[in-house]
């Protein structure tokens, strides 16, 4: 096998060091115009190609990201993977995608792989189950940043990027509000997720805001399955007064629960209103679509979790950088009225 021509070649063929070589072909400020063009022509006319492991390696580092989310069926987080990946490839960086399916133990697993594989961050959307630390901690004591994305534990020990999910429940509630709907039912996350907890906490404030009586009847938690979604909304049909309008943890859940008023109580279809987190390009494609979504931005999510991954990365000062939380405004998206 023909070997590839490296530096030293060139530096041989020009009578140069191989620091020269390399300089110029860097655009070093200390090297002459003409002695950039000499190596950079000789370069071209041999078809040079750097050896980017070496200089990984040189630099101790793998310009690899890892990015780990639960379903790459679900639109929201395709959108945030391009949004990481612009950034990641506008500084050279690679990107290993990888999907937890909501299962821990696979999520666990792809993390040790990415431990083992040299990574030099992860950005994670956890599955709905995780509700250990461990794991993120080994991450950051090998030297592996984290960065939350959407989706983060009740631990403020580690930086995330979020949704500003209060100021989301409230334009949730006040548009239900306006449309004169006061049983307003929630079909929040799992609990182990502190998203979960932010959503319905924002939701609570909201209706207290409008001097709607907050009902613990009407809040029902969900993992997500079509099957305990049908429980659930059964369950809030069945209740005495039920509710003529909800509010859920995302759109892929309202999808469902609309399906199930469909199906069941199909009479009541056109006077439920339902708004999910999540504006999903499929919506406008739907004959039934929720009334409105939350419009969480999740491409520029997936570009700031990125920014901030790599500026964890690039600090080299002894004392670390302060944990932060980075809330990203979201906005109302009405489908139909």
């Amino acid at each position: 096998m023909k070997k590839g021509v490296t530096i030293k070649d060139i530096a041989a063929k020009l009578n140069m060091s191989v620091s020269t070589v390399s300089k110029a072909l860097n655009d070093n400020s200390s090297i002459s115009t003409m002695t950039k063009e000499r190596v950079v022509n000789l370069a071209n006319e041999w078809n040079y190609v750097p050896n980017e492991a070496a200089r990984h390696f040189k630099q101790s580092k793998s310009f690899t990201l890892g990015l780990v989310i639960p379903d790459l069926l679900d639109q929201f987080y395709v959108l945030a993977i391009n949004g990481v990946e612009a950034v990641a490839g506008a500084n050279k960086y690679q990107v290993i995608v990888a999907q937890s399916h909501e299962d821990t133990e696979k999520e666990e697993q792809i993390i040790q792989n990415l431990i083992s594989s040299r990574v030099d961050g992860v950005i994670i959307a956890i599955s709905k189950n995780t509700k250990k630390t461990g794991l993120f901690q080994r991450l950051e004591q090998t030297g592996i940043p984290v960065v939350f994305l959407s989706r983060s534990l009740n631990d403020p020990g580690f930086d995330a990027v979020v949704t500003d999910n209060e100021h989301a429940a409230e334009l949730a509630i006040d548009y239900l509000v306006k449309k004169q709907h006061r049983r307003i039912a929630h079909l929040m996350g799992p609990a182990a997720l502190g998203t979960s907890h932010l959503r319905h906490e924002g939701y609570r404030r909201a209706l207290e805001k409008q001097g709607i009586p907050y009902d613990p009847e009407l809040v029902r938690e969900i993992d997500f399955s079509v099957t305990q979604t049908d429980h659930m909304m059964e369950a809030l049909f069945a209740l005495p007064d039920p509710p003529t309008a909800f509010f859920t943890f995302k759109s892929y859940v309202s999808l469902d629960a609309l399906r199930f008023v469909k199906e069941r109580y199909p009479k009541r279809l056109q006077q439920i209103d339902m708004v999910g987190f999540g504006n999903l390009p499929l919506i406008q494609y739907l004959d039934h679509k929720p009334s409105a979504s939350i419009d969480e931005n999740s491409f520029e999510m997936g570009i700031t979790a990125a920014e901030l991954l790599l500026k964890h990365i690039d600090h080299t000062a002894d004392t670390p950088l302060p944990v932060s939380t980075v809330r990203i405004p979201c906005k109302l998206i009405i489908h139909h009225t």
